[in-house]
Parts: C-alpha cells; sequence; structure tokens
C-alpha cells in the first residue's frame, strides 16, 4: 500500500519497451530550466510511473549523477500528491521522465522551487486535456 509521500517499486518506469513507448508517444512541452518533462496518459498504465534521468555526458562522475537523481526523487516522493490526484480524477494513468539538462549541480531548495513549477505546469496541463 503506497501512501502519500512515497516513491516504491511500481512507482518506478522500469521496461525497455514501456520507455521507448514513452520517448516515442510522449508529450515533451514542459521545460522548467534545468528540468524538462515527458509525459503519456495512457489507460493501460497503472497510476504514475516515473524515471529520472542526469546526462553522463555532462556529469563525469557518478556521485553527482546520482546527487541529481536523489534531489529528484525526493521531491517527487514528498510533492507528488497533488499530481496524483488529477491523474486519477483523469481515470488513466501516467508514464513521466524527468531529464536535467544543466551542467552544473544545484542547491536542493533551489531545484525544488523550479521542480513545483513544473509540476504546477504539468498537473495544469492533464486537468485540460
Amino acid at each position: 500500500m503506497s501512501g502519500p509521500n512515497t516513491f516504491c517499486k511500481p512507482e518506478r518506469l522500469c521496461g525497455s519497451t514501456q520507455i521507448d513507448r514513452l520517448f516515442r508517444e510522449g508529450n515533451r512541452q514542459i521545460s522548467v530550466f534545468p528540468v524538462r518533462l515527458v509525459w503519456l496518459l495512457a489507460d493501460d498504465i497503472n497510476g504514475i510511473q516515473v524515471l529520472i534521468s542526469a546526462p553522463k555526458r555532462n556529469f563525469h562522475h557518478a556521485v553527482d549523477r546520482n546527487r541529481i537523481k536523489r534531489q529528484i526523487r525526493e521531491f517527487y516522493r514528498t510533492s507528488s500528491a497533488p499530481l496524483k490526484e488529477a491523474v486519477a480524477l483523469k481515470g488513466q494513468g501516467m508514464a513521466l521522465a524527468f531529464l536535467f539538462n544543466d551542467t552544473r549541480l544545484w542547491d536542493s531548495s533551489k531545484l525544488s522551487e523550479r521542480l513545483q513549477s513544473a509540476i504546477g505546469k504539468l498537473i495544469a496541463a492533464v486537468s485540460e486535456q
């Protein structure tokens, strides 16, 4: 049972076919520097499944990539309740990818503000579809 502040295994997007489908059919309109969101609403997805990516091209050390992914995961874990409600009202599931685009590390509080803005735009986009 997943509570309001969790990020458990069923919420992680795994499997190359699902990931390929997300990037082939997904919507890419939301970009709030340093993060771009790619999402796909579909009937065959349960809940929200999330993928988080930090490119090796920009961060050569795994420690830095892991830090970025940890910051985004923690933000999503604590702030995903409104998004989950919006998607549940649609009666569909969502595949969602957070793509980090900057070449420098961000402070958690500043990154959280940008992510909050991006999630707000995503909730508005889902609500109007």
